[in-house]
């Protein structure tokens, strides 16, 4: 046996005496640890003692197969890169109306009552109006056109933190009418829609006239859905946005829902980042409505599943409005962006009836007087022909047809010894009465065409014009030396 172990034992040199030493602890302990790890391999002789000879050339290691390497260069190989130019002039060409339509998403609509009136137009609900509210003071309030459909307010939301009031919400009763709002952006619209929607002897447009009844029976969550289905009333919504606008928020909204899927994915995170993100979801916008229906105030909030009641109508409905908005303000008082419309009856109804009695009123005296010697007062039709009735939605047949007012009446009829003189005097006073109102209401269609403009305004997008512009400046080989004169 001592033969066999001093053949094994390789010879040992003074240099290396201590590194063997080493080696032969090394080796004794060799085995398994008490953490369960082997231990490295002994050294081998021919890697510790160095031998050139004996060495062979090392051969490269063969790379093994790499499945997901092998797949990326497949698709990377196969997929056809696309041209910018046709997808950046698609972007930029101009959109048509029945591309309008056929957008399924809505756009952010800015609180401007010129928006709203020019969307009322154009839904056929020309007997609206929106007036912006400055003031919650009686006094302002008191100067809205009447009567006042109902109020918009427009406030920053506080996501998870706005609370609720669910013990004092109620089901929706079978007499309001009330939606829900299903799909992002269009709480304007909802707010809208359920003002317009319980207007009492309101005259609606053909379309909105149609939406009402096949909506009148549904419950909140399925108006909702009508509603954000509905092809007229949305690509009206989108009318104030161009293409470029609608481009941006699909890309906002894809935003939106990847950073949803992030903050689900971080709910077990600590109380801090949840803060955070509340802070990020509090500069989000939202719509509300308030209404007097049957006696009651109501608002109507469509992300709430149902109406809460602010009680009942005493004196003026608009200050049980105001209680309730001025809370929700101090509220709020973080936050100081705030809007506030008022959705009243068009006065052009009212100036209509109004000018179509003052001229009743003077045709009666004319055909009573018409043969005096003192009468000198031209016919009323003769200052209002039948081409500036029509404008004003009249006509000779529809004023004859008035029944003249008591006050007339009264002064004319019932007063013994009403003569030409005075009959004279009363005629002037009508037409200084109907010169104001015609004045009024050519007032109000220019406030209407001018809301008409805006929305065509925003239609006409110049971004197609002025991108052939740029490009064809670099064609030529301009832009390059405008962009060195800026840079230099």
């Amino acid at each position: 046996m001592a033969e066999l172990e001093q053949v094994a034992t390789p010879p040992v040199s003074p240099d290396n005496a201590q590194n063997d030493d080493s080696q032969n602890i090394s080796t004794a302990n060799n085995g398994v640890r008490r953490s369960g790890r082997a231990t490295k391999a002994p050294i081998k002789y021919d890697e510790k003692y160095d031998n050139p000879a004996s060495k062979e050339p090392v051969q490269p290691a063969i790379p093994t197969s790499r499945p997901k390497r092998k797949a990326a260069r497949i698709a990377e190989e196969n997929i056809v890169p696309e041209e910018p130019g046709p997808l950046l002039e698609a972007a930029l060409s101009r959109m048509s109306q029945d591309e309008r339509k056929e957008y399924g998403g809505w756009v952010e609509l800015e609180s401007e009552p010129g928006f709203f009136n020019a969307i009322l137009q154009e839904l056929g609900a020309k007997y609206f109006k929106a007036q912006e509210v400055y003031s919650l003071d009686p006094d302002i309030l008191e100067f809205l056109p009447k009567p006042v459909h109902g109020l918009i307010f427009l406030f920053q939301y506080e996501g998870d933190d706005e609370p609720t009031n669910e013990d004092n919400r109620q089901e929706c009763p079978d007499y309001l009418w009330f939606a829900n709002q299903t799909t992002a952006n269009a709480c304007a619209t909802v707010a809208l829609m359920n003002i317009v929607m319980n207007a009492q002897d309101a005259v609606l447009g053909e379309e909105l006239e149609k939406f009402k009844n096949s909506t009148r029976q549904l419950p909140p969550p399925h108006r909702g859905y009508s509603l954000d289905k509905n092809d007229f009333i949305r690509s009206v919504h989108n009318s104030v946005a161009r293409r470029i606008d609608l481009l941006s928020e699909d890309l906002s909204l894809e935003n939106k829902y990847e950073e949803s899927v992030q903050v689900k994915k971080r709910r077990t995170q600590k109380k801090s980042s949840r803060a955070a993100r509340k802070k990020v979801a509090e500069t989000n916008y939202h719509y509300i409505a308030y209404v007097p229906v049957n006696g009651q105030v109501w608002e109507l909030d469509g992300f709430q599943a149902q109406p809460l009641c602010l009680g009942p109508v005493s004196g003026s409905w608009i200050d049980t409005a105001s209680t309730a908005i001025q809370e929700r303000m101090t509220r709020n008082s973080e936050f100081s962006s705030y809007s506030l419309l008022a959705i009243c009856q068009s006065p052009l109804d009212t100036l209509t009836k109004e000018l179509a009695t003052s001229l009743a009123c003077s045709h009666a005296l004319h055909e009573r007087f018409k043969g005096d010697a003192k009468w000198t007062f031209p016919d009323p039709f003769a200052s209002f022909p039948t081409s500036h009735l029509a404008q004003r939605n009249l006509t000779r047949e529809s004023i004859l047809s008035v029944e003249l007012p008591a006050p007339y009446t009264a002064r004319t009829k019932s007063r013994p010894g009403f003569d030409a003189d005075e009959a004279l005097a009363l005629a002037r006073e009508l037409k200084t009465e109907q010169d104001s109102l015609d004045a009024q209401y050519v007032a109000e269609m220019a406030a209407v065409d001018e809301a008409v403009d805006i929305i065509r305004g925003r239609q006409r997008d110049y971004t197609p014009a002025i991108h052939c512009w740029v490009r064809a400046l670099a064609e030529k080989g301009v832009l390059r030396g405008l962009i060195r004169e800026i840079g230099s």
